[in-house]
């Protein structure tokens, strides 16, 4: 993938911090310029909160900091809403409030995006009382005509409060295609869906076989098959939370073998992509990369065929 095409993919998908910060370094200018640029433009943002907000220490949320975002927009020469469009609306403040920490650490892993805060709010007695996943194992399998097919999830979870009964899983494909839906469960079984057909995103409860009480674990696996073809040309996992042990595994068909795969690594918040290695398939055309305590952000591969 080229400086050019990962400038592209972070304004498409995110998150905000990313894509400004590859938004800045491709126009070639130094957060003190821009600073001295958006005071010329009449609003004032100071060079340390231009650097929070490349960092994801803190994403524009008061009215003047979305209208500075309006104009980075153009001092950066990026499509108008480009950026505003990542950053979605403010979280709620102020005493009484309960608390959304986890509501805002699964908003951040998808790089804030507008549409999905409505989304979440929709499961937010789920998502207040979050397991945390103590194994992670995922295998994704492609197809001989190079097109996702399906991926097979196994978790071992561990319930932070009493009476949990769900887990909320986010998955995504492209704008305007269906993203991937449950067909088949062990140990939980899909519950309530919300899909976003244009975003190509969807969040789905499921709802575990028992109550757990906290500290209690739980096996847990699902299918995940696509409801239209799709070229897959890469696979990535976004973690909200701390993950003790991920493994992931692509599984290409015979004649689908990539010529090049590379894994990569983006981590939240300081948002920065790593990890750039090749790997190679096995006998049994299978790619494996395996993290202990996989960190927040994005970890991914991504492959060629020419």
């Amino acid at each position: 993938m080229t400086q050019t095409d990962e400038f592209a993919e972070a304004l498409r998908t995110g998150p905000f911090c990313r894509a400004l910060s590859m938004a800045v370094q491709t126009r070639g200018l130094s957060l003190r310029q821009l600073h001295y640029r958006l005071r010329a433009r009449g609003t004032s943002v100071s060079t340390m909160t231009l650097s929070h907000w490349q960092s994801g220490r803190s994403v524009p949320e008061r009215e003047e900091s979305l209208r500075a975002v309006e104009i980075l927009e153009e001092v950066l020469a990026v499509r108008a809403g480009s950026l505003r469009r990542l950053i979605g609306t403010p979280r709620p403040r102020g005493r009484g409030v309960r608390s959304a920490m986890p509501i805002h650490r699964r908003h951040r892993a998808w790089g804030h995006p507008a549409f999905l805060p409505p989304l979440l709010e929709e499961f937010r007695e789920s998502l207040v009382k979050p397991v945390r996943k103590i194994e992670l194992h995922e295998t994704f399998h492609v197809g001989p005509d190079r097109c996702a097919d399906r991926l097979v999830v196994r978790e071992l979870v561990e319930a932070g409060q009493d009476r949990t009964r769900t887990v909320i899983l986010a998955a995504r494909s492209k704008p305007g295609v269906p993203p991937p839906v449950v067909v088949e469960g062990s140990g939980c079984r899909p519950g309530t869906v919300l899909t976003l057909d244009e975003e190509g995103f969807s969040l789905t409860e499921l709802v575990l076989d028992r109550t757990l009480a906290r500290g209690e674990r739980l096996a847990i696996g699902f299918v995940q098959e696509y409801p239209r073809t799709m070229v897959a040309e890469n696979h990535h996992r976004r973690i909200a939370e701390p993950v003790g042990q991920y493994h992931c595994e692509v599984a290409f068909a015979a004649g689908a073998e990539p010529v090049e795969c590379r894994t990569w690594r983006t981590r939240t918040p300081e948002n920065r992509t790593t990890g750039w290695t090749t790997v190679h398939p096995d006998d049994t055309r299978t790619v494996h990369v395996s993290r202990r305590n996989a960190a927040p952000g994005i970890h991914g591969l991504h492959w060629t065929w020419e």
